[in-house]
């Protein structure tokens, strides 16, 4: 290929990369990735032509459902700071705008995960004796004691 040609070539190739990049970035197409650090916590999501992927928030929390819960409900204080403090600029720049209208949009329509993790209530009696009389049959298994054995029938019944 003459110098000419090649020249011609990447020429093009770059101006095609530049337009082709260009239309992805005002129509959003890819999906991208962002980490936003706030309260102490790395709140992650991704996006697509300019909307947040609800399931996305905060997925790599996903297995902690405690920590998952916290990091949803600050996500959502995120988005609305963010829509708030974006909507106070005066930025006129088309891809500013499409930024906040993702994070406003998400403000609205994110529902955090709230999970609550508390202690269990009392047990009732019924439920207490059940808890005793399987533990007592896992006792018996492998042992012969009858002082044992004589326990896990008067706490369980005869048939068990």
């Amino acid at each position: 290929m003459d110098p000419v040609t090649a020249f011609i070539a990447a020429y093009l190739t770059t101006a095609t990369n530049q337009v082709n990049q260009q239309v992805s970035d005002i129509y959003g197409t890819a999906i991208k990735t962002e980490f936003i650090e706030y309260e102490g916590m790395n709140i992650s999501f991704q996006y697509q032509m300019w909307r947040i992927k609800h399931n996305t928030v905060c997925s790599s929390y996903s297995q902690k459902m405690a920590v998952y819960s916290q990091c949803t409900i600050k996500a959502k204080v995120l988005f609305n700071s963010l829509c708030k403090e974006l909507s106070e600029r005066k930025d006129s720049h088309w891809k500013a705008k499409k930024i906040k209208d993702m994070f406003c949009t998400a403000g609205v329509a994110y529902k955090p995960v709230i999970a609550r993790i508390s202690n269990p209530k009392e047990l009732s009696a019924s439920r207490e004796n059940e808890k005793k009389c399987n533990l007592l049959i896992l006792k018996t298994m492998n042992n012969r004691n009858r002082d044992l054995i004589a326990e896990k029938k008067l706490v369980c019944g005869k048939n068990k």
